[in-house]
């Protein structure tokens, strides 16, 4: 029986730094545990054992003399493999990148070693980051813990298995269309969307070096883990402005830490009109609001009016669009929008708009809708603390080939209409959006629900979530460990 394995990150490194265990005990026992399991996950790409071993060493020598470097001294965890870190390749899986070593550590790997974690390993990753199954031209297919023959979720899949089957205690992941939420949600874990602009985007991916700009929005950073206390110790190392990143700013964060349950207001929705979840999910939904509401809280079935999420979406996917062509030659975009159109688009009921050349005058007029957007879903939320909806149609599906009608309980579903209207929305309007699991469903996989807040309300998200963990199954070990 192992000592360590599923401990969360706030034990682990409670336990060094009070001398009940070494970094070197954790360290080896979470290496020898990936090396154990991995084969079947294929969750960890790349294993960084004797680098981590080295570090354990020196931090428990620091540890004997009274020093730590701060509050993740001497624990292990793994990152998503699109970060750089020093030395190390940054593929996304793809070919094109096959070669891609990097020159230095991002931000988000800078502030991890600070807080004294050791990284120990980088987790895989759909290609190019855009699906949310986990495949590419590099590594294996990515795994479920839960059944081997479901997807992870995307593009973080690798994050979310590595969690779910105890590899790591801590991962960080990134979102640009639920890439956090959905794996956390396959995988019945914690995955946080933070606040878009709070958690600087240096080293968020592999950039070639002639390159001299590069458009981040919507990309966001964001922590993942089996408990909400975790997320909450990771956030808040890797919150925060930086030199590198001045669109970063000093935030004066939302946090009601003296208001009781019965003083929130929460809206709820099980369904956006035209994006139906399945009967499950609407019961999880259901059930999960007379839980809370039961605990004190105050909750009334109330979303935005004018269709505000299917603008949301419309409005998302000619940004994303925009934003992922930003360094294409204009003759090579119409062979990537049929490219998409075939694949993880095929069957989307809405238009992929695209230009041959796209002038600063057509992003200039997206940003300025996608502002108005984001005004909207504030002015909602002046009237309402958090929004509890979806993240999908329903829990993970079996693996298959991009594009794909996805078939639940002899319901047919779009491929990409599994889950991205209920993520996507959230990334064009920039709120956070934590993915809380609420243990297994029926069919032996996780289930969970997505809470929304208004901009900088991460602390009020986080406390909600501590709260109400203390009455739900939340996460679940998977059957065979």
């Amino acid at each position: 029986m192992s000592d360590f394995i599923f401990k969360s990150a706030t034990e682990l490194a409670m336990l060094i730094k009070t001398g009940k265990a070494t970094s070197t005990q954790v360290v080896e026992e979470h290496i020898n545990h990936i090396r154990k399991h991995n084969g079947m996950l294929n969750a960890v790409v790349q294993l960084f054992d004797k680098e981590a071993v080295k570090i354990a060493a020196e931090c428990d020598n620091e540890a004997k003399q009274g020093k730590f470097r701060g509050p993740l001294h001497g624990v292990p965890m793994t990152i998503k493999e699109q970060f750089s870190i020093k030395g190390t390749p940054s593929t996304l899986n793809s070919s094109r990148l096959n070669r891609w070593v990097a020159s230095d550590d991002s931000v988000v790997v800078e502030r991890l070693k600070m807080a004294g974690a050791i990284i120990i390993g980088k987790t895989n990753v759909a290609k190019e980051l855009f699906d949310y199954q986990v495949y590419g031209d590099i590594y294996p297919v990515g795994k479920n813990p839960y059944n081997l023959e479901y997807s992870p979720g995307g593009s973080s899949g690798g994050a979310s298995a590595s969690l779910a089957s105890g590899m790591s205690p801590l991962e960080v992941g990134a979102d640009f269309g639920g890439s956090i939420r959905i794996p956390a949600n396959f995988c019945g874990v914690y995955g946080l969307k933070t606040t878009e602009d709070t958690i600087p985007r240096k080293g968020l991916i592999p950039r070639k070096k002639r390159e001299k700009a590069f458009i981040f929005n919507m990309a966001v950073a964001g922590p993942m883990a089996r408990t909400p206390e975790d997320i909450e110790l990771l956030w808040k190392v890797l919150v925060g402005s930086h030199k590198s990143d001045r669109t970063t700013p000093k935030i004066d964060w939302n946090n009601n830490k003296d208001k009781r349950p019965e003083e929130y207001k929460i809206a709820w929705t099980d369904r956006w009109k035209g994006y139906e979840p399945s009967e499950d999910t609407q019961e999880v939904i259901v059930d999960f609001i007379e839980l809370i509401s039961a605990k004190g809280y105050n909750t009334e079935k109330a979303v935005p009016g004018k269709n505000l999420h299917m603008r949301s979406l419309s409005l998302y996917k000619q940004l994303s669009l925009q934003l992922i062509m930003q360094e294409m030659p204009w003759y090579a975009k119409p062979l990537f929008v049929k490219h998409m159109k075939s694949s993880v688009f095929k069957g989307d009921r809405t238009k992929l708009k695209w230009k041959f050349r796209d002038s600063m005058l057509d992003y200039s007029k997206v940003m300025g809708k996608r502002a108005d957007i984001t005004n909207e879903w504030e002015t909602f939320f002046e009237h309402y603390d958090f929004l509890i909806c979806p993240v999908g149609y329903g829990n993970a599906y079996k693996c298959r080939k991009p594009g794909k009608p996805i078939r639940y309980k002899d319901e047919r579903v779009a491929y990409m209409d599994y889950v991205w209207p209920y993520n996507a929305c959230f990334n064009c309007s920039g709120n956070p959006s934590l993915n809380i699991p609420l243990g297994i469903g029926q069919n032996g996989l996780p289930v969970g629900v997505q809470i929304v807040g208004p901009y900088w309300s991460e602390p009020d998200l986080l406390k909600f979530a501590k709260h109400i963990s203390q009455y739900t199954t939340g996460f679940v070990k998977p059957g065979w460990y």
